[in-house]
């Protein structure tokens, strides 16, 4: 299961105060998740012995999820980024 991070009152951009903001947003990496997620499978063909054979692959995302803060503000912000794809077969 894929944990979801909610974001808290982030406004601008980091760097470019708004209006209501004087300072610039201070962010620092407050945490990193990692998570596998299954995103689908699929059937292949194979010889083995002369017969033809057929096997499923599954295939999975490696997901990091950063959280960061802003001290000043007191605001998160998180991002998530896909690190691999995992084919739980060897084929080609």
């Amino acid at each position: 299961m894929l944990a979801v991070f909610l974001t808290t009152g982030v406004t601008g951009v980091a760097g470019k105060p708004t209006e209501n903001e004087t300072e610039q947003h201070n962010w620092q990496e407050y945490s990193t998740h990692y998570e596998t997620v299954k995103v689908r499978s699929h059937d292949y063909t194979y010889w083995k012995n002369f017969i033809e054979k057929t096997r499923t692959c599954n295939v999975s995302h490696k997901l990091k999820a950063v959280v960061y803060y802003c001290d000043v503000h007191d605001h998160t912000h998180s991002e998530i980024f896909l690190e691999d794809t995992i084919h739980s077969e060897k084929h080609s």
